[in-house]
């Protein structure tokens, strides 16, 4: 297996242990998948299909509600 395969295996596993260590799931994710494109030397590519994706309104509400309510909540403190 290339090096970068064994790269590949220990960024998921890295994103696995945030994961269960609590960590923002979405910035987990998105970052573990940017360094995945940047490791395939495509790093737009995952912003590409993240692009493509946004174009069904009721993805938009599910990613940035939440967002918004904890912007309500933290101000409301």
């Amino acid at each position: 297996m290339p090096i970068t395969g064994w790269i590949a295996i220990l960024v998921l596993i890295l994103m696995g242990y945030l994961l269960i260590k609590q960590y923002e799931t979405r910035l987990v994710l998105f970052g573990g998948g940017f360094l995945l494109c940047c490791l395939a030397l495509d790093p737009m590519a995952g912003l590409n299909a993240f692009a493509k994706t946004m174009v069904n309104p009721a993805l938009i509400g599910a990613i940035f509600l939440p967002t918004a309510l904890h912007l309500l909540n933290a101000t409301a403190l």
